[in-house]
């Protein structure tokens, strides 16, 4: 039989079709920033509650000048993989810094967080090892983690009881492993760190850390979760792409992880390296945090408002650090998630609702978040048009 005349894509349109009648369609706004937290869409004018620059810093005029500097200075791209030709002076000095900046033996810059977990999971796991992996951990550690084809115990989320039982319980291993993210983008909740330590010290496990959302926000100077501990993980994700204002990523870790990574993480071996304009960006945004306090007290202002307005009009979110800029208001049907983004939108805010699979089913939810660019009037506005639209 032949196939002459017909389409063999047309499962695409019949999936994409099921995924609208079920509301679990996803596409991408399209927005004309004016400033940090401001843009048109969809011709209106719309103020940004769903975003991840934190601290509003990817329109500051010391991180453009910081790009623009290192692109002329090095080019657009870098031109090849870093192993064969790619290995710009650049990289090396931008490495250096954050390995002292984050108190790491070494770094290794990345184009993507995702680019950086799948790639460097996949090397340092093999199918030997165990896995103790957040259930809310992110997709690219759990991508990583199945290309390495080891044994994974998923543990409930920041069930500290449920992970030390899952760590006595397996013994049969090469190295075992305990994988998290520090603060988690979805819940908007922070990992109990010190308990995930002694566990590791006392059951003789290696942790790998993603700082992804929590670097620029947390801990001293921004500098993440981990910063300061006296006994940090083993190796850390850093992202860019979030409060430091840029894009890609590195990983933070002891020295012979650099080189190490060098030769087994498939990611960075075959892939053109990082860009110097964003890379460059996210280095002066860690100098600008770390010497400039206000930064995060604005933030942390700006979340203790929002806080209070939402509680004011009886709105809960799952999130209650003070220092956390997500603050999730779930909605739990997917439809009724969709209905409320729309109606936001008409009232002049943007909050794009999240639906599964990225979160679970039945917790479709609006993630708010917050910018230290964002007015506190406006802050408080918004909560009282959302009380209107969930009433």
């Amino acid at each position: 039989m032949g196939y002459a005349g017909l389409n063999p894509m047309t499962w695409m349109d019949d999936d994409l079709g099921a995924l609208r009648e079920r509301d679990r369609l996803r596409m991408p706004s399209i927005l004309a920033y004016r400033d940090a937290t401001h843009a048109t869409l969809e011709g209106r004018e719309v103020t940004v509650l769903c975003g991840n620059d934190y601290l509003g810093l990817r329109h500051h005029p010391e991180l453009l000048r910081a790009a623009n500097h290192a692109t002329n200075e090095h080019g657009s791209g870098a031109g090849a993989s870093r192993l064969v030709s790619g290995h710009l002076s650049f990289h090396q000095d931008v490495e250096e810094y954050f390995a002292r900046h984050l108190g790491a033996g070494s770094s290794l810059l990345s184009a993507s967080g995702y680019g950086a977990n799948v790639g460097a999971l996949a090397a340092l796991l093999s199918s030997d090892d165990v896995v103790f992996s957040d259930a809310l951990n992110h997709a690219s550690l759990i991508d990583g983690i199945r290309l390495s084809r080891a044994q994974v115990v998923v543990v409930p989320h920041n069930d500290v009881d449920a992970l030390r039982k899952a760590v006595r319980a397996t013994t049969r291993h090469r190295r075992a492993w305990i994988i998290t993210e520090s603060l988690f983008s979805m819940d908007g909740d922070l990992s109990p760190m010190a308990e995930i330590e002694e566990i590791a010290f006392e059951h003789g496990c290696q942790r790998y850390v993603d700082e992804a959302h929590a670097i620029g926000v947390i801990g001293p100077e921004g500098r993440g979760l981990c910063h300061g501990m006296a006994n940090p993980p083993d190796v850390r994700m850093i992202g860019f792409g979030k409060a430091l204002g840029g894009s890609g990523a590195l990983l933070a870790g002891p020295g012979s992880l650099r080189p190490w990574l060098w030769n087994h993480s498939r990611s960075f071996i075959f892939s053109t390296g990082i860009a110097p304009g964003p890379a460059a960006a996210a280095r002066r945004a860690s100098d600008l945090i770390a010497s400039d306090p206000s930064l995060l007290q604005g933030l942390r202002t700006n979340i203790a408002v929002l806080h209070q307005a939402l509680n004011s009009v009886g709105i809960t979110t799952l999130a209650t650090h003070p220092a956390v800029p997500i603050l999730p208001v779930i909605i739990g049907d997917d439809r009724r998630a969709v209905e409320v983004g729309r109606a936001l939108l008409e009232r002049g805010y943007f909050v794009h609702p999240i639906r599964p699979p990225t979160v679970p089913v039945g917790t479709a939810r609006l993630r708010i978040t917050v910018s230290a660019a964002h007015d506190p009037d406006e802050l408080r506005a918004f909560a009282g048009v959302l009380a209107e639209v969930l009433s």
